[in-house]
């Protein structure tokens, strides 16, 4: 109950809280990029301390049945942007099923907006690991390989979504797209994962990249 302290600048902060899950659940396995873990959402405290009052700002997406991760500020501290996953459809097959999609929350209004507005391209493919570059718009790890797929295109080709070397789930390479969501395009090209940009200070951007050594 203790008030913010009036010679303290306060800042606010951001977290996933989620369920613990049940001590008879399976082992989460971090190689399986497409994994949700159902009840994960964003919460942010206006002060970052205990005693400060904490909102659930995503639960009018997931209802609780949902998955928040990779949360990341704007470079003025406005705005966060992380990956969601929405409900997943009882019965559906799980090309049915709801994406990872990038989505964006501004502090000051308290607006959530996912960043690609149309359902049809949001659905495209998975999108994970949201991070802002300096000219504004957002690098982010995806599925949808815009660029590959164009590529088989041009050459007579069916598109299809390249795997990851192990083939159980689709490659996640790096995108960027402005902040509206439009100007969609792939710049990086892997055979298995990159993952986790960030950029340095010189303007380059870093990044994991999964590789495969034979059966290691």
């Amino acid at each position: 109950g203790q008030g913010p302290d009036p010679v303290v600048l306060d800042f606010p902060i951001a977290y996933v809280k989620r369920p613990v899950p049940p001590v008879n659940a399976p082992a989460v396995d971090a190689r399986r990029v497409l994994d949700m873990q159902t009840g994960g959402d964003l919460w942010v405290r206006d002060r970052a301390s205990p005693s400060a009052v904490e909102r659930n700002v995503t639960f009018e997406v997931t209802q609780g049945r949902g998955d928040v991760r990779d949360v990341e500020p704007s470079y003025d501290g406005t705005k966060l942007v992380f990956a969601l996953r929405e409900p997943r459809v009882e019965g559906a097959d799980e090309a049915d099923q709801p994406t990872w999609n990038v989505w964006e929350y501004e502090v000051a209004t308290r607006q959530l907006r996912r960043v690609i507005e149309s359902d049809i391209v949001a659905e495209e493919g998975h999108d994970l690991a949201p991070h802002y570059l300096p000219d504004g718009r957002i690098v982010f790890s995806s599925t949808r390989q815009r660029q590959s797929r164009a590529i088989l295109l041009d050459e007579g080709k069916p598109q299809f979504a390249a795997q990851d070397e192990d083939r159980r789930e689709p490659a996640f390479v790096l995108h960027v797209m402005n902040a509206d969501g439009t100007g969609l395009r792939q710049i990086s090209f892997n055979q298995s994962h990159d993952l986790d940009p960030s950029v340095l200070d010189d303007g380059r951007i870093v990044f994991s990249r999964w590789e495969n050594a034979g059966r290691n």
